[in-house]
């Protein structure tokens, strides 16, 4: 069963944490409870916490080894990546006993602790995304943050590039969070599915995570959803999912369906129009073949 935000859950947390202060809770993020909370100062304590602010507590169960893969993965990546584009991870643990009782807990709990961004998530800014221009740098600023993933040793993809992922500051700065399904590129991945798709929001996956077709699943794949992401900003709806789809409805439409060019609707130039459906093939090979490829056609039109 899924950890849930309740009083004692709160109060456990309180006890493991002294000093510690909830201040809100955030909507759900995948399997796991967040909180937005900070630390205040106890003059009993021995050891007293930084002076980190406002940050993001993060809590999972590690309920399996794919679970704690997931969970491990992050903080490496968080800790590697020291980006402005990313959230900076402050602290992590592993909580494996009850402080009071000393009783051992199945599953074990893993705790991340981040930075809090002054930001919303582009899902609320949504209107203020809405023509070519401001499309085209939000595009250009999300590449340069993801460039450190796609070219780093092993070369890594997000997978789940969503506006609930992407958060705009008051100055209009660029921060990607969630990267717990990153996957190396090409990997044969630790995910076990009863279902055909691999970890996706399926309305912003590629074809190759659709299918799970998990050597294929690379930079380009994130192409696909950036570019998904750009059409909904411009059209101001979903190119392949409708209000009633199922799952499967919608990850038949991400393999299949051919939105209408942007250009043809009225919404963007030819030029910009051309570049979003190269990145929305549906075959991986027939995108930019390369990332400065697709950054040297984006500066063309912005120059």
């Amino acid at each position: 069963m899924a950890i849930l935000d309740n009083e004692d859950f709160r109060g456990f947390l309180t006890r493991i944490y002294p000093g510690l202060v909830i201040d809100d809770v955030p909507a759900p993020s995948g399997q796991r409870v967040v909180y937005f909370c900070h630390f205040e100062p106890d003059p009993a304590l021995e050891n007293e916490w930084p002076e980190w602010g406002n940050v993001v507590l993060k809590v999972s169960e590690g309920v399996s080894a794919q679970a704690i893969a997931y969970i491990q993965r992050e903080i490496e990546i968080l800790n590697r990546l020291a980006h402005p584009g990313y959230p900076t991870l402050l602290y992590d643990d592993v909580i494996s006993e009850d402080p009071d009782t000393e009783v051992k807990l199945n599953p074990k709990l893993f705790v991340t602790i981040e930075e809090r961004i002054d930001a919303q998530p582009l899902s609320e800014l949504a209107e203020n995304f809405c023509d070519e221009n401001s499309v085209i740098d939000l595009l250009t600023k999300l590449i340069l943050i993801l460039k450190p993933l796609w070219e780093g040793r092993p070369p890594l993809v997000h997978r789940d590039l969503k506006p609930a992922n992407i958060l705009i500051t008051p100055s209009n700065d660029v921060v990607v969070i969630d990267l717990g399904i990153v996957r190396e590129e090409g990997a044969s991945g630790v995910t076990f599915s009863a279902v055909a798709h691999g970890p996706c929001t399926p309305k912003y996956a590629s074809p190759e995570q659709a299918i799970n077709d998990k050597r294929n699943i690379s930079f380009k794949s994130d192409f696909f959803a950036l570019a998904t992401l750009c059409y909904e900003l411009l059209t101001g709806s979903n190119p392949y999912q409708e209000e009633d789809d199922l799952v499967e409805d919608v990850l038949d439409k991400v393999c299949n369906k051919i939105p209408e060019s942007l250009h043809s609707l009225g919404l963007a130039s030819e030029d910009f129009s051309r570049i979003i459906q190269k990145m929305m093939e549906k075959h991986p090979y027939k995108r930019h073949r390369k990332i400065e490829d697709l950054v040297v056609e984006i500066e063309a039109i912005r120059s």
